[in-house]
């Protein structure tokens, strides 16, 4: 399952700033409202959005496991099954940390850059993504839906 579309998907249902969403929620928007998705893979999308862990259940709702608020979702936004339900095309850690932060609006992705590579400098055992993680972290930035990513990653190698 493509997380970073899915991301996108759940953002748009999670607009309204419940404590959670049901399936129908995610029908009556997703399919209804927004005609993204076929009402019949609105399950087959719920399942594999709790098993990649970006929803968990809770007293049969769905809440998203990660902050909406940094998901950047345009305007001519679109949706095929073949491109949400395969593996390919997930975007790059760093590629999605940058997102982070100008949706933000605190910093600006050349100011992070140059933030990390100057802590990069005085560092010798840590790589790229983490120095974005030290500066977003410094910035009051969420990053605990990538932290738990690289946690996953690095316990897969």
């Amino acid at each position: 399952m493509n997380r970073d579309i899915s991301r996108k998907l759940i953002a748009i249902v999670a607009n309204k700033r419940l404590d959670g969403y049901t399936k129908n929620d995610f029908l009556n928007i997703l399919s209804f409202k927004r005609a993204l998705l076929p009402p019949d893979l609105i399950d087959k999308f719920i399942a594999g959005c709790v098993e990649n862990k970006l929803l968990m259940e809770k007293d049969g709702k769905y809440v998203p496991n990660f902050s909406t608020d940094g998901v950047i979702v345009p305007l001519d936004f679109r949706v095929d099954a073949n491109s949400l339900f395969s593996n390919a095309g997930e975007k790059p850690l760093v590629d999605r940390l940058l997102e982070a932060v100008s949706a933000s609006g605190k910093l600006t992705k050349k100011e992070v850059i140059i933030r990390a590579k100057e802590l990069l400098e005085n560092m010798e055992f840590i790589d790229f993504e983490n120095a974005l993680l030290t500066v977003l972290s410094d910035n009051n930035i969420d990053i605990g839906e990538f932290v738990r990513e690289k946690e996953e990653t690095l316990i897969k190698n």
